[in-house]
């Protein structure tokens, strides 16, 4: 009866160190500050709003899609510089002719609402100069999406 609650009390005990060594261990290795993932996460830069879209879609009926654009920039002189009325005007006018020209079946999943986003910022980075030999716009966000 000795050899069998020693048993037992062994077999508890070595059950409750490798379960408390792999739970140390998993939170030591396992997660961003421990070193094993190593994920440097890449603080967002300036975003600036836009504004509000709504245009028509190209193709059969009559579609329109409604949008809140904004973009992260890549530094302060980029934010300051699309900031400006004649950039606006000019960053407005592309993003307008780039959703005219898509159709309502692009636009119904996430792959095509990426692709159109990608465009913009293609678009936009391609109008303004760069800024310390950066893109401007890191990134094309929407802040609301409808399709109608």
């Amino acid at each position: 009866m000795k050899r069998m609650l020693l048993f037992l009390f062994l077999a508890l005990l070595l059950l409750s160190l490798g379960f408390g060594g792999g739970v140390f261990a998993g939170r030591m290795w396992m997660t961003p500050e421990g070193g094993a993932s190593g994920t440097v996460i890449e603080e967002p830069g300036p975003v600036f709003f836009v504004g509000d879209f709504i245009s028509n879609l190209a193709g059969a009926g009559s579609h329109v899609v409604n949008f809140k654009l904004s973009m992260e920039m890549s530094s302060p002189r980029a934010l300051e510089m699309i900031s400006s009325p004649n950039w606006l005007a000019r960053v407005k006018n592309e993003v307008i002719l780039l959703a005219k020209d898509r159709v309502f079946e692009d636009l119904t999943n996430a792959e095509g609402i990426l692709s159109l986003a990608e465009d913009i910022k293609r678009t936009v980075n391609a109008i303004m100069p760069p800024v310390r030999d950066k893109v401007p716009v890191i990134r094309v966000l929407f802040e609301g999406f409808v399709l109608q």
